[in-house]
């Protein structure tokens, strides 16, 4: 009897980028249990390996993901299902893995409830043209809007998803700005790859402060004067690294860079950059 497909895929692509894939395409890839565990054993996973530099999160079928499985939820708040549905933390906030490695959500088909959530806390989305976006826990009396919902879209468009339960397709979507690119559907996974490939380029170092610094003035920082101090830090702490004269003297020599993602010495680094 062959064995059953994992819930997530695990898939290293050379040279630096790391493919999770959620795997329940006939359920339209909804978070249960069992996939909430093995997508948060991927993240660490991703995390701690030091040759993955960019991630890509995508979907199975024609799904990215629908949210989390609402009939094992009502079966785990009936008492009919033992332990914790969601461990430590919710599936769809990437934020508590304080991970410094971009995320490319690939978004194949539907990002609805918590998977329009975790499509909104990956740090860049490409999409198809049939994706469709929304969110419609208003619509059963539960509660939507995320804190990414707040820092990604505009207020007035936060509160339509949250408050309507509504949905928006690709082009909405782009124009939103929820979206980066639409890709054709076969194109899809190879344009992520490809945009990974030109982070990757600019090395692993710029890419782990630049992703620190954002998060931080979106969720930490408050004012200007804040802003421009926590630059400086970052900034002086990129410095230390032998990255940075290495870009400088490439530039100046008219050549490609070969970054090496260390630092000349010992450096007071923000937490979770390598």
């Amino acid at each position: 009897m062959a064995e059953p497909e994992p819930v997530v895929i695990y898939e290293k692509r050379e040279p630096h980028t790391a493919i999770i894939r959620l795997n329940r395409p006939e359920k339209k890839n909804s978070i249960s249990r069992e996939l909430h565990w093995a997508l948060d054993e991927a993240w660490q996973e991703a995390k701690a390996d030091e040759d993955v530099w960019t991630i890509i999160l995508t979907g199975s079928g024609d799904s990215f993901c629908a949210g989390g499985d609402l009939k094992e939820n009502l079966a785990s708040a009936r008492g009919e299902l033992q332990g914790p549905r969601f461990g430590t933390r919710n599936y769809s906030n990437l934020r508590d893995l304080e991970m410094n490695k971009p995320i490319i959500a690939a978004i194949n088909g539907y990002a609805v409830g918590g998977g329009f959530g975790l499509a909104l806390h990956c740090d860049i989305r490409y999409c198809v043209p049939t994706a469709k976006f929304g969110c419609s826990e208003v619509r059963w009396s539960h509660m939507a809007a995320w804190p990414s919902y707040v820092t990604t879209l505009p207020p007035g468009w936060a509160f339509w998803f949250a408050l309507t339960g509504q949905m928006v397709d690709a082009e909405t979507a782009f124009r939103l700005g929820l979206v980066q690119k639409i890709c054709e559907p076969d194109k899809l996974i190879d344009d992520c790859l490809e945009l990974c490939e030109i982070i990757n380029r600019n090395g692993r170092l710029v890419a782990a402060h630049t992703k620190e610094y954002i998060y931080k003035l979106l969720y930490e920082i408050q004012g200007w004067e804040e802003g421009y101090k926590l630059h400086r830090e970052y900034y002086a702490r990129l410095r230390q690294s032998k990255d940075y004269d290495e870009g400088s003297a490439a530039f100046a020599e008219k050549r490609s860079p070969e970054f090496s993602a260390t630092y000349y010495q010992k450096t007071n680094k923000p937490p979770g950059i390598p």
